[in-house]
């Protein structure tokens, strides 16, 4: 029998705060924190009161200072503006992110090298690896939170053959829910980038087509091919619910366009069924075998106090691929 023992601890301070497996495929599985190299690809919000700031640094390297170039995605990625920042060995660099998109956007910044048209990207120049990071810091109610990067390739075993590649976007993930009330709530951010990232055969950040693992820029190709959108359900997150006895609630599916903002209430076939209980929620990507169309994704899971900056326990979602949640599947699975 499962049972959630810090469910009670959790929900307690939420409501304090009111007063005021099976092995995994290698693909995505490499620290999202470690060196990225060949590019990042970051998500941001800039949501009403809240300041979003970059951090970029490159720890490593020598003779010429990197100039990585930044291009702007809102939140169904169509691109926007692009920036450059100068970054040099063991300097540390911080973007406001307000100075590049409208105000209350959110929305995803992809980071490489810059080509020679001051457009296009390129890979980070070999020797050139970053860490990156978003903080978000709202001055009203003082509530900070921090943002993960996606790593197209890992410093450490570079090329789309060792596997580490596109992390951490895979086609499953889990998360807690403490039992939804009108004081604690739960909100997902899921990320779901589509081809004018990486596929389109034009102006996508990290180039098109597939040869030998790379695309036509060189960029390692992640091997489930983003979406053009969420259209014709090509964007929808399926998801099983259970209650912390391990029974089953209900089904559940959830649209996710390149950067996606839900309420567990919204993505519920039955509306209340998270306020039914606690819950423990396992999400995956379409079955191929039904005629779905797989893709991969992420996200972060804030459970809250309605009302207050108190207690705000906000992170990445738990992830896997969708084979490793439900068992051997017959194709390829991030």
């Amino acid at each position: 029998m499962r049972k959630f023992i810090v469910a009670g601890a959790v929900v307690g301070a939420l409501l304090a705060g009111a007063v005021p497996a099976m092995a995994q495929t290698a693909h995505g599985v490499a620290d999202p924190l470690g060196l990225a190299a060949s590019g990042v690809l970051i998500p941001f919000l800039t949501e009403a009161g809240t300041v979003a700031t970059l951090e970029i640094a490159s720890p490593v390297g020598g003779g010429p200072s990197l100039n990585a170039h930044l291009v702007f995605f809102n939140d169904t990625c169509v691109r926007g503006q692009s920036r450059s920042i100068e970054v040099t060995e063991n300097d540390v660099d911080f973007f406001q992110i307000a100075s590049a998109v409208a105000p209350n956007a959110n929305g995803l910044i992809a980071i490489a090298g810059v080509a020679a048209d001051l457009i296009n990207l390129l890979p980070l120049p070999a020797g050139h690896p970053l860490h990156t990071r978003v903080y978000l810091f709202n001055a009203s109610d003082g509530r900070s939170r921090v943002l993960e990067p996606i790593i197209l390739d890992h410093a450490e075993s570079p090329g789309s053959q060792h596997g580490h590649t596109w992390s951490p976007l895979r086609t499953g993930a889990t998360f807690f829910a403490p039992m939804q009330t009108t004081t604690v709530n739960t909100l997902l951010y899921l990320i779901c980038p589509r081809n004018t990232i990486q596929g389109s055969t034009s102006g996508a950040a990290f180039g098109f087509g597939n040869v030998g693992g790379f695309s036509n820029t060189g960029f390692p190709v992640i091997e489930i091919p983003f979406p053009s959108g969420s259209s014709s359900g090509t964007g929808t997150i399926q998801g099983r619910v259970f209650d912390e006895d391990e029974g089953p609630l209900a089904d559940v599916s959830v649209t996710c366009d390149c950067f996606s903002i839900r309420t567990v209430t919204q993505i519920s076939t039955s509306p209340d069924v998270y306020a039914l209980a606690d819950t423990f929620t396992e999400l995956q990507s379409p079955d191929p075998a039904t005629g779905g169309t797989q893709f991969a994704f992420t996200g972060y899971r804030s459970v809250f106090t309605v009302g207050s900056p108190l207690n705000n326990f906000f992170g990445r979602l738990s992830n896997a691929s969708r084979g490793s949640l439900i068992g051997p599947v017959v194709v390829p699975a991030r």
